[in-house]
């Protein structure tokens, strides 16, 4: 149950690290391009790469213990198939 608890913690870290990147992403090259449409461009691509990869971390961290959770365990999947 602490688990549970701890995704939704887990979550909005993740999604306060992407805004931050993607900012970071769109303030270089705001700075280089002296242009705000390129740097919004920039930082919601920057945004979306980091969601993703975040998500997709938080996914596998996560992904056993739900298995484990809907009686989906591997080795009791791998006993009852043989």
């Amino acid at each position: 149950m602490g688990t549970l608890l701890e995704l939704p913690r887990e979550i909005a870290t993740a999604l306060f690290f992407a805004a931050a990147i993607g900012v970071a992403g769109g303030a270089l090259i705001a700075v280089r391009t002296h242009r705000l449409m390129p740097a919004l461009y920039v930082a919601l691509g920057t945004f979306a790469m980091a969601l993703t990869s975040f998500g997709y971390a938080i996914w596998r961290n996560h992904r056993w213990r739900s298995r484990r959770m809907f009686g989906r365990h591997p080795t009791v999947a791998a006993l009852t198939r043989r």
